[in-house]
């Protein structure tokens, strides 16, 4: 991922993930991100691919995406529920994990993609990753993700 990345962010009010999902792919739809299509793909890829996250003593996250022909520009939307939302856990398909913030992936150019995956997943452990997500400072987070992830 090139360091030059919007980062959106939103406080979400959903009660299920695929609401989450929606609401977010409407919000990339109108602002130019995504195609039509985009969140349709997104929510096929996330009932056959889970994205959910626990992580032991930290925050649960969930790392949705769409694949690239639906992305028109990259971008990372940070999500953070009012309350937690269950998704399935993206290691076991069959179990589920209440996630406090979704981070939803807008690639276009796969390649830098996982070297970026591989930074974030690595603040997922941070102790200031975790404070700012449980106090729901969104402009602290966004600031770690850039400096640290991008």
């Amino acid at each position: 991922m090139k360091k030059k990345i919007d980062i959106l962010t939103i406080n979400l009010d959903s009660n299920s993930w695929e609401d989450a999902l929606r609401k977010m792919s409407r919000i990339l739809y109108e602002k130019g991100y995504v195609k039509e299509s985009y969140e349709e793909a997104l929510i096929k890829r996330e009932k056959v691919y889970p994205t959910g996250l626990e992580i032991p003593d930290r925050v649960n996250v969930a790392i949705p995406h769409a694949d690239v022909e639906h992305v028109k520009k990259q971008a990372l939307f940070i999500g953070i529920p009012e309350k937690p939302i269950r998704f399935q856990r993206m290691d076991d398909p069959d179990a589920p994990v209440d996630v406090e913030l979704i981070l939803l992936l807008v690639i276009k150019d796969p390649k830098g993609y996982v070297k970026f995956l591989s930074k974030l997943t690595e603040l997922f452990q941070d102790e200031m990753f975790t404070r700012f997500t449980k106090d729901r400072k969104i402009a602290e987070l966004t600031n770690l993700i850039r400096e640290r992830a991008l």
